[in-house]
């Protein structure tokens, strides 16, 4: 099951991990910067809920090492015609017999044991895959919310800078009484609003790396700003290859590791129904005349294939159910990466209208209305209005980034691998 875990990490390190540094400027913060593959790194390493499966693995073992075990002989001590009446009372009479009686197994049943518990921990590692999975994904996640919430932060400086210089221009033609004096006020309100966007950015941020810090595995982050480039958005592999990649994943191998387990259990079930026998052998001492004998015996239990009957029923039960989860898991699995695919492609196309078509077109139009602002040609609503479509138009960008890119990890849980691995990344 080794590969499952390089897999897992294939997957870690996706999306964010192989870009450069430096997109986003934050807040100052203490620690070195991260990156995705060296938070992944950690958590694979010391995240709690990972560390815990080597115990489970030994459990696991253990169990097996169990299932193996032939049955324990048992020694019985039997005293008879002892406390009786007449000639029985006392123990003049007794007879004293000491055996040793041993289950002689029949029909391979230890075997089918050891096959229950090691289909039962070939599953487990299974289930351990899919758990590092699923937390590498949940790291990916909130380290992109973090990496968004830094543009953010950077967006709400800007959006200060541009009120402040808006500001120092309206009191200008204020002061030259060319503007009334309701726009001076206008800007100031414009800038404090500004500064409360920033503060509750900078708030939503440290939530952030709290998050983060605790998908990682750790109480406080003790890491620095984290680095990726939030607007590197690389193509991704064709939606055919990622279909044909689904059945390879943890969650669908789970299946196979299913119907292993269970097949085992039918086997032992069926072997049931060949009873075992009880040997016995043993010593009995008569107090009458001090004589001693030996004593010997076999037992064999009656109806055992009857009773093992219901035992089979529901084995064979549990096991044809399995085949039709796996269709129905297979049927909304396929569905799932459908309709992420789309978003993902979606969220790609909307991201580079804005960055290449739209914003541009803004800072222009936001250039020309400041100089016919200052020319009289334009009113302040104008002005403020040309940089509020501005500001909209870059915190849009860099949510539809980030949007991308959480849909890009999504795909990569339900594949199990990255989509950059056919080696389409820039």
């Amino acid at each position: 099951m080794r590969y499952m875990l390089l897999r897992a990490m294939a997957m870690a390190c996706c999306g964010l991990a192989s870009v450069v540094a430096g997109a986003a400027e934050s807040e100052t913060t203490s620690g070195n910067p991260i990156t995705l593959g060296e938070a992944v790194k950690r958590t694979l390493a010391s995240h709690p809920a990972l560390a815990a499966f080597p115990f489970e693995l030994q459990a696991q073992e253990a169990r097996g090492r169990q299932a193996a075990l032939r049955p324990s002989p048992e020694l019985d001590l039997l005293v008879e015609d002892i406390g009786g009446t007449g000639d029985r009372s006392g123990f003049d009479t007794a007879q004293t017999t000491l055996s040793l009686s041993q289950i002689i197994e029949l029909g391979g049943k230890r075997d089918a044991r050891g096959e229950v518990a090691k289909a039962s921990l070939d599953r487990q590692r299974t289930e351990h895959a899919a758990r590092q999975l699923d937390i590498v994904a949940e790291v990916a996640r909130r380290f992109v919310a973090t990496l968004a919430q830094q543009s953010r932060v950077v967006a709400a400086r800007e959006a200060v800078g541009l009120a402040e210089s808006t500001a120092a221009a309206v009191d200008r033609r204020v002061r030259a009484a060319a503007a009334p004096e309701a726009e001076s006020a206008r800007a100031s309100v414009a800038v404090a609003e500004a500064q409360l966007e920033l503060e509750d950015a900078l708030h939503d941020l440290s939530t952030r790396r709290h998050a983060l810090a605790a998908a990682i595995g750790v109480a406080e982050p003790d890491f620095g700003e984290v680095q990726g480039d939030l607007l590197a958005l690389p193509d991704a592999r064709a939606f055919d290859g990622l279909i044909a990649q689904l059945k390879a994943t943890p969650d669908f191998l789970r299946f196979a590791d299913e119907e292993r387990l269970r097949d085992a259990e039918l086997r032992l079930a069926q072997r049931q129904q060949r009873a075992d026998l009880r040997a016995t052998v043993g010593i009995r001492r008569y107090e009458t005349g001090d004589d001693m004998g030996f004593v010997a015996g076999i037992g064999l239990p009656l109806f055992a294939s009857k009773r093992a009957a219901p035992q089979i029923a529901i084995a064979q039960a549990e096991r044809d159910r399995i085949g039709f989860e796996r269709d129905a898991a297979f049927l909304k699995a396929q569905h799932q990466l459908y309709a992420q695919y789309q978003e993902m492609e979606h969220a790609r196309h909307v991201s580079g209208v804005l960055r290449d078509e739209v914003l541009p077109q803004l800072q222009k139009a936001l250039e020309k209305t400041r100089y016919a602002y200052e020319r009289g040609r334009y009113s302040y609503l104008e002005w403020a209005d040309a940089q509020q479509r501005l500001l909209n138009a870059r915190t849009r960008l860099i949510d539809t980034a980030a949007d991308f890119h959480n849909y890009r990890i999504d795909i990569e849980r339900l594949t199990g691998e990255s989509l950059g691995a056919a080696g389409d990344r820039p």
